[in-house]
């Protein structure tokens, strides 16, 4: 009997890998491998990888088996559709086929649904005995004791940047809105032997091994356990983390004594709503810069994950994400825009709401805009993050992100090796369009950023803040910028707004500077502005009567209204001077905080 298992990949797409860039920086899909590890040995089996191999449809096989992805689904089909139309039987497994297993039916003789250890060597008997049914589903997890060891030895010699690759664990307990780990591997993390993989990684008998695992140290128990039998490997490694491995001392270290250069961790977003958002909220935006220098403290590459598109991402969010990163000296980043993969809450969510405006399983890629997002429009955000991938790789980038490391890397080859993976990206991004910034996002940046406060005589503190002082419970978003005026400006869909928040001291000069911006802001977006003052520590009475001058700004902004929001409970005192003088009284500008968030 013989055997061919495909991993396809669409090479139609400006986006597919070609070999050189698997050959510089990928490595295989361990699916395909450990397949091949479950077949009968009387089975004759080989594996093509499309990445890097060409399919022969005039192969003689008896069974064709597919491992399925959701964005690579449409070349599955056509694959099975050839292969079909010889007389060949073929079987669809992986994530897609069990999110969507009566769509996978109707293009194969077989579906497998779940994890395969245990159903693979059933259908294989079935089929020899002529009586493979349509559908095999693994209604349980398996147990990760006594795993069979991949077929390496099956994949294209030489194609890939390493074939070293080992898995440690399954499944994941967070449930992100956006991902799959939790809905086919289980909600709680599955644990091989510590013994078991160290016998593996010795058994591959090379010096770099990258674990394949969605959270290396997601157990922490288990991982440094783990990390102490690595040790007397004196073997390097990769794999991807959380940021929650950075808030373990001890953890860090034995993973930094273990080998470890570099991880892969799913910042996602800058935004801490966005976060929220999607329940991702153990990953903490205050926390960041401070968990980032942890990891760069003993020589570890970053690769962050960075998603756009979330609810609360507007036009600006291409640019200070880039920003954020290179501040922070990301040495490499995974840019995907927002996709509602099949199965995930997050597409419940957008099918409900009524925003999915694609349904081309090609295109759920991460690299097209698939729904209809909120504070922008789909183009904006397409042409957006193909600026940001240009942007995060362009020369200039690369050498700020990358040089600074160069003291802290245990050996200082690996920054060659991180100027080249950068090169190769940058080949990549070469490939595919340009992109662009709107004009509103060009307008919004003009009007935030830091204004000079000069007056020290007069300055009414924050209500608010001094109450929260008092009583020991200070906001996290109530900052200590001192006595500059700090201006942050978004788009709010709930009111179809501008979004100002103030931070700092507003003085009559700044306060005057800042009315001129959101003049000219109001001009070019077309759009109301909404002025948050909670976060604002101190003000004048003067500050506030220039900022809201009605004379200029009605003759200026006209038919668009300015507003505020927590402004009597921030400046109740302040207010009460300006009632006094006669001023123009800038709560006939309030509403209420509820309106607004």
């Amino acid at each position: 009997m013989k055997v061919l298992l495909i991993n396809p990949e669409n090479k139609k797409s400006i986006y597919a890998y070609k070999p050189e860039d698997v050959k510089a920086f990928w490595f295989p899909k361990l699916s395909m491998p450990t397949i091949a590890a479950y077949t009968p040995p009387d089975v004759d089996v080989k594996i093509v990888d499309e990445c890097v191999q060409d399919i022969d449809f005039n192969a003689d096989v008896d069974l064709v088996g597919i491992s399925v992805m959701t964005f690579l689904s449409t070349r599955a089909y056509e694959i099975a559709a050839k292969f079909r139309a010889r007389g060949v039987k073929v079987v669809l497994g992986g994530i897609h086929v069990s999110m969507c297993p009566e769509e996978a039916r109707q293009h194969a003789d077989s579906v497998v649904v779940g994890e395969a250890e245990r159903t693979w060597p059933m259908l294989i008997e079935d089929f020899r005995r002529g009586e493979m049914k349509p559908m095999y589903v693994e209604k349980e997890l398996s147990n990760l004791e006594h795993l069979q060891t991949p077929r390496r030895d099956l994949l294209k010699p030489g194609a890939y940047w390493t074939t070293n690759c080992v898995q440690t664990s399954r499944g994941c307990p967070f449930d992100c809105d956006f991902c799959t780990v939790t809905v086919f591997g289980g909600n709680q993390f599955r644990l091989r032997p510590v013994d078991e993989v160290v016998e593996e990684v010795r058994q591959l008998n090379k010096k770099f091994v990258v674990f394949v695992d969605d959270n290396i140290a997601g157990h922490k128990a288990y991982a440094k356990q783990l990390f102490k039998a690595l040790i007397p490997l004196k073997i390097t490694w990769g794999s991807q983390a959380s940021l929650t491995m950075a808030r373990d001392p001890e953890l860090l270290e034995l993973a930094a004594k273990s080998g470890c250069t570099g991880l892969f961790i799913g910042v996602e977003t800058i935004s801490s709503d966005n976060l929220a958002s999607v329940n991702k909220r153990f990953n903490k935006v205050d926390k960041f810069r401070e968990e980032f220098k942890r990891f760069h403290d003993y020589g570890m590459q970053i690769m962050t994950g960075m998603i756009f598109g979330f609810d609360n991402d507007d036009d600006t969010v291409f640019e200070r994400t880039v920003e954020f990163l290179e501040s922070n000296r990301i040495e490499l980043t995974m840019f995907n825009i927002l996709t509602p993969l099949p199965g995930t809450n997050l597409h419940k969510q957008m099918e409900a709401e009524g925003r999915i405006i694609d349904r081309k399983w090609e295109n759920y890629d991460g690299r097209h805009v698939v729904f209809q997002p909120k504070l922008m429009s789909p183009e904006t955000l397409q042409e957006g993050f193909l600026w940001a991938y240009r942007k995060f790789f362009s020369v200039p980038s690369v050498f700020k992100r990358v040089l600074p490391s160069f003291w802290k890397v245990p050996r200082k080859k690996l920054i060659l090796e991180r100027l080249a993976v950068n090169y190769a990206f940058r080949r990549i991004v070469k490939r595919v369009p340009q992109g662009s910034l709107s004009p509103l996002a060009k307008t919004l940046k003009n009007l935030q950023g830091r204004l000079p406060a000069i007056e020290t005589e007069g300055l009414i503190p924050n209500a608010l803040s001094t109450m929260r002082e008092t009583i020991g419970n200070v906001s996290e978003q109530v900052s200590n910028v001192g006595n500059d005026l700090y201006v942050k400006v978004r788009k709010s869909a709930k009111v179809q707004a501008l979004l100002i928040e103030l931070d700092g001291t507003m003085d009559k000069i700044s306060a005057s500077e800042l009315k001129q911006r959101i003049i000219a802001a109001v001009e070019k977006s077309k759009m109301d502005i909404v002025i948050n003052f909670e976060n604002l520590k101190k003000t004048t009475p003067a500050a506030l009567s220039t900022l809201f001058d009605l004379g200029t700004l009605k003759d200026k902004v006209n038919p668009y209204k300015i507003k505020c929001t927590n402004l009597r409970a921030s400046f109740s005192e302040a207010i009460e001077k300006i009632n006094q003088s006669g001023l123009i009284n800038p709560l006939l500008f309030e509403i209420p905080a509820e309106e607004v968030y």
